[in-house]
């Protein structure tokens, strides 16, 4: 979590303004009445504070000091907030219909395993697989572009471009298997666009598109991974999880995997520094095992996100025997990984082995998540870390689509929340990706089966379009202004604590601001606190 640094406060007559011995506390009408500034928006409804007949809203609190200097504050606010109560769901693509036939006149009815970048304010892309089952090694599969010019709200059809015309080099097929697409926009603004070749263990396909996915042509046949140690480096499989190192954007971070190679599995970190042109090994996330031993660690389909302070979260699954869901940790950009920590306890969701698998992981700062974000709020690690992936009861076909979330960066994991239906009958669902829109909708894509798998549709979640956040202002002249302000800091639902430094006197004040849009309730704001440290009591 970030925190606020003043160096230089102006001592204040103590007559000027409240002054406080203890923690400042809002939690009563009589106490969000006494406190109140100035406001647009809001109202007190019993104890709370919150919006009446409006989108949006501003609340800003009296200006209030401390007795003695202060060192430090913790910033505390209770809200609560229903992000899952508009949940909706609709169908992109219908596989009964088969939109697409291959260049053998065979009609595709299976699609899904979909990826989006965002590449502006409104422009969405997405890449699709089609074929006719889960997978068919004997089968003709085809990858797809769909484009969308309002955020995913409505989509043109397969490998359409934003103006309706055909997308160049679309569709992808060349007689092969192809599994999932992966599409990651690289910092100078290319599109790379990765799939298997046409197995678990010959290696990585990439196309590129330097026009904003208009014209695709291909870049690589096989990505290499240079100085994977153990392993044969052109056999990796890409299409998993990454992000931009948010303090050196040059920087692109990938996460690979080897499955059913040589009877191993494993996943590991490789950095790109030339815009997915060259790929260098960082280290191995889980080490290759054999994937025939059940309890020998084997693991596959990795989730990466950096979380702040050079450190990054990692999600594994694990690749023989469905048991585990696997997280660890590198403290140190990458280098190193702590061994995986089976957290199926935390994610089982009541089920009996209950399993969160195939996720990819994301910070509500991060700028891949989010037009206009910005790379300071995700290098200092702020908001929270979501998790999309499936649910399963340990593999095969009853499994769904769904969210989990961390405000500790996956020190603890709350959810799931089922994105379509309860987990019971199963089917066959997941390999997806998650978005929020500008009006802080999130928005998913997956693909959803018949039991068998036979028939797939792509299908889009989406809930949330609350945005709550709150700062600290100091006046350090007394003139009534602002002279710093401490970060923005989302609140989400429930109990939200925030560090804010400084050292001398001073006096603060809180700031509130509401973002929602017309989906979404009401929500509340039940307290708010300022809790000093003294100067020489820390």
């Amino acid at each position: 979590m970030a925190v606020w640094l003043i160096t230089s406060w102006m001592f204040l007559a103590a007559d000027l303004f409240p002054i406080h011995e203890k923690a400042w506390l809002l939690e009563s009408a009589g106490d969000w009445k006494a406190a109140h500034g100035s406001s647009s928006g809001f109202e007190i409804y019993e104890d709370d504070l919150i919006l009446k007949g409006t989108n949006r809203g501003e609340w800003i609190s009296k200006w209030h000091a401390w007795k003695e200097p202060v060192s430090s504050l913790e910033l505390k606010v209770n809200a609560a907030i229903d992000l899952f109560d508009n949940k909706a769901r609709e169908v992109l693509i219908t596989g009964a219909e088969r939109p697409f036939t291959n260049a053998d006149g065979q009609p595709h009815d299976w699609y899904g395993r979909c990826m989006i970048s965002i590449l502006g304010p409104n422009r969405w892309i997405m890449a699709v697989r089609s074929g006719v089952n889960h997978i068919d090694w004997d089968g003709r599969d085809a990858i797809h572009i769909m484009t969308s010019s309002d955020e995913g709200r409505t989509w043109n059809g397969l490998d359409r471009w934003f103006d309706g015309t055909s997308v160049d080099g679309m569709p992808f097929e060349d007689g092969f298997t192809h599994s999932e697409p992966g599409l990651y926009r690289m910092p100078n603004g290319e599109l790379v666009l990765q799939f298997w070749r046409s197995s678990y263990h010959t290696g990585t396909r990439q196309l590129r598109s330097t026009d904003n996915g208009k014209t695709w042509t291909s870049d690589t046949d096989r990505v290499r991974v240079e100085g994977v140690i153990g392993a044969e480096d052109d056999r990796v499989i890409g299409t998993e999880d990454w992000f931009i190192d948010p303090e050196y954007p040059n920087d692109v971070y990938m996460a690979f995997q080897y499955f059913h190679y040589q009877s191993q599995s494993g996943t590991l970190l490789a950095r790109t520094r030339d815009d997915g042109r060259s790929y260098q090994f960082l280290s191995w996330i889980g080490p290759l095992r054999n994937d025939r031993d059940e309890n020998s660690g084997a693991n596959f389909e990795p989730a990466i996100e950096y979380v702040g302070n050079r450190t990054i979260i990692a999600i594994l699954r694990h690749a023989s025997g469905n048991r585990y869901t696997w997280q660890a940790v590198s403290t140190d950009m990458g280098q190193s990984f702590s061994d995986p920590v089976d957290i199926s306890d935390q994610v089982d969701a009541g089920v009996t082995n209950g399993l969160w698998q195939r996720v990819r992981l994301y910070k509500d700062t991060n700028p891949i998540f989010q037009y206009g974000n910005q790379w300071k709020d995700y290098a200092d690690g702020r908001g929270r870390l979501w998790g999309f992936g499936l649910h399963s009861n340990g593999g095969g076909y009853t499994r769904k689509p769904v969210v989990y979330w961390s405000d500790d960066n996956g020190v603890t994991w709350e959810g799931p929340e089922l994105l379509h239906g309860n987990l019971y009958p199963g089917t066959d669902s997941g390999y997806g990706d998650l978005k929020r829109r500008v009006d802080n909708t999130y928005v998913g894509a997956a693909y959803y089966a018949t039991r068998d798998s036979k028939v797939a549709d792509v299908e889009q979640y989406t809930f949330g379009g609350t945005r709550l956040r709150v700062r600290v202002d100091l006046d350090q002249d007394h003139d009534a202004q602002a002279d710093e302000h401490s970060p923005w800091f989302d609140v989400y639902d429930g109990s939200c604590h925030f560090p804010v430094r400084f050292s001398g006197h001073g006096r603060l004040r809180f700031e509130l601001q509401y973002r929602v849009n017309n989906q979404v309730s009401t929500p509340k704001i039940t307290s708010l606190q300022i809790r000093p440290v003294i100067l020489g009591e820390e």
